[in-house]
This record gives C-alpha cells, structure tokens and sequence, in this order.
C-alpha cells in the first residue's frame, strides 16, 4: 500500500513538469493548466486505483504496474490537450515531461 501522502507528492511533481514543459513549449495559459491538472488528477486516480488493485509488487526490479501505467496517466492528459488544440507549438514536450517524470518519480519515490 503507497502511502496518500507520496501519492500526492508524486502527482504534484509530474504535474510541475508539465506545467514547465508547457510554459518552455509556449502553450496558452488555459492549455497550461488543463494539462497540468489533468496530469495531477489523473496520476492520484491511477496510483489510488493501483492501491485497491494491489498493483504495487515490483514485476521487475523497482518497477511495478502501479509504476509503469504512470507513464499514460503522467502523459495522457497533455497528449488529449495537443490533440484538442492542433495549434498548439511543440506538442511533444509536455507529453513526454509528463510521462517520464510520472514514471521516474512513482519508481523513485514509490
């Protein structure tokens, strides 16, 4: 069982990470924060969700499910707000900030 307290730090962490690959990618303000905020919720969701599931056992040394599918929570949601505003520059950044710090973070901290 993860602890809610690091679940929250984790989510928060990822979230920042899209919130600067979005601000250094020059994405509107509104763009920003959806992004960043569907990557905190969707990150708490997931590792909430692994918790019940008990999805927490390392299937490889320091990787766990709970880990890897951090990797869509972390970049899904700034991938769905590229794809809704197709004007958006540098689509790539905050998806992929988004997943690997997600995932990075969940096998450190987690």
């Amino acid at each position: 069982m993860i602890s809610p307290l690091l679940i929250v730090i984790s989510a928060i962490i990822a979230a920042a990470a899209v919130a600067l690959a979005s601000r250094f990618a020059r994405w509107p303000a509104a763009n920003l924060v959806a992004a960043a905020a569907g990557t905190l919720v969707a990150v708490i969701a997931w590792r909430v969700l692994a918790n019940i599931l008990l999805l927490n056992e390392d299937f490889m040394p320091a990787v766990s499910v709970g880990d890897a599918v951090c990797l869509i929570a972390g970049g899904l949601p700034p991938a769905v707000v590229a794809v809704l505003d197709r004007s958006l520059p540098r689509k790539a950044a905050p998806v992929l900030a988004g997943a690997l710090v997600a995932f990075i973070v969940n096998v450190v901290i987690l």
